[in-house]
């Protein structure tokens, strides 16, 4: 069974992949069988820096009887200063592959900033109900504090991963791109981008993870403002459920628990988690990545594959 189902993502990432996303697919290719995933490197002829590479991770035990979720991480400040590191901020840093293949094992271990309570109740919420797992694009996150028209680069994100990104990912493995099943996990400046792009175009995105999110506590009211008017306009029935993941000592955290407590008061579906910890890439690796992933596979919705007309 695994070595048809890797047969089969075999074939979808060395016959159908557009030539726009070739540039480094075979080298990739070398790569996935430690880690579990296939990990695809994506390029894209724009002249926008944040638009030109993104990495996918597929993981070798998704079939193609069912159109899987995909989750689009958005890194943060530090490692969108190089390339290389923000491609790999969440494969390396944050170790978002170690705590997905914890989460499909349904053990996850206990650290210090998810705490044994914390991890125990994960790992028996898994036994109740296994996790089913979905599809990890990590693009390369605009920097949002200096753009001359943020809205206007946004649109332009946003119409390159509807456009030109999720479409590159659906010739790699069997992908739903129904906003149902598309979710947005941010971190840091990764939150801030993922917030902005939630509010814009919700009609887009299924669910958003806020981790450390890099607000001001002033903002927080007006942000809620935003989305509670966003979701409005979807209509009735088809809001988006937002989780702000924040900590003990993260930078943002009164802000990002403002935040929470004014999306109630706006009436919008909210959970907050709040952990031990601070501000940190190690704290990501102990806590953020496990709280995002596990709150999206509960969240995202996986939907069988279209019939053939």
């Amino acid at each position: 069974m695994l070595a048809s189902r890797r047969a089969f993502l075999s074939a979808f990432a060395t016959c159908a992949v557009p030539a726009v996303a070739q540039a480094r697919l075979d080298e990739a290719l070398d790569e996935d069988t430690a880690s579990g995933f296939a990990i695809h490197e994506l390029a894209f002829d724009r002249p926008e820096r944040a638009m030109q590479r993104a990495r996918v991770y597929v993981p070798h035990e998704l079939t193609p009887d069912q159109q899987w979720p995909v989750a689009v991480l958005l890194h943060g400040y530090a490692q969108a200063l190089a390339d290389g590191r923000a491609l790999s901020a969440w494969g390396s840093e944050y170790d978002a592959l170690g705590a997905y293949r914890s989460l499909a094992h349904g053990q996850v271990p206990h650290t210090a900033a998810l705490g044994p309570a914390r991890a125990q109740a994960i790992s028996d919420g898994l036994q109740t109900a296994p996790f089913r797992g979905m599809v990890l694009v990590a693009p390369v996150t605009p920097i949002p504090y200096f753009q001359r028209n943020l809205g206007q680069a946004l649109t332009a994100y946003a119409d390159w991963m509807q456009q030109m990104l999720l479409p590159a990912v659906a010739e790699l493995a069997p992908i739903s791109t129904a906003p149902e099943a598309l979710g947005l996990a941010g971190v840091s400046m990764g939150g801030l981008v993922g917030l902005e792009l939630m509010w814009r175009f919700p009609e887009r995105f299924g669910a958003f993870c806020g981790i450390q999110i890099a607000i001001k506590r002033s903002q927080a009211e007006p942000y809620a403002w935003l989305l509670q008017r966003a979701f409005g306009q979807l209509g009735s029935g088809h809001g988006r459920p937002v989780r702000v993941v924040t900590s003990t000592r993260d930078t943002y955290r009164w802000s990002n628990q403002a935040f929470y407590h004014a999306l109630r008061r706006n009436h919008v579906e909210a959970s907050l988690e709040l952990r031990e910890g601070g501000h940190t890439s190690r704290w990501m690796r102990n806590a953020g990545s496990f709280e995002s992933l596990y709150w999206l596979d509960r969240t995202l919705q996986t939907r069988p594959p279209s019939s053939p007309t």
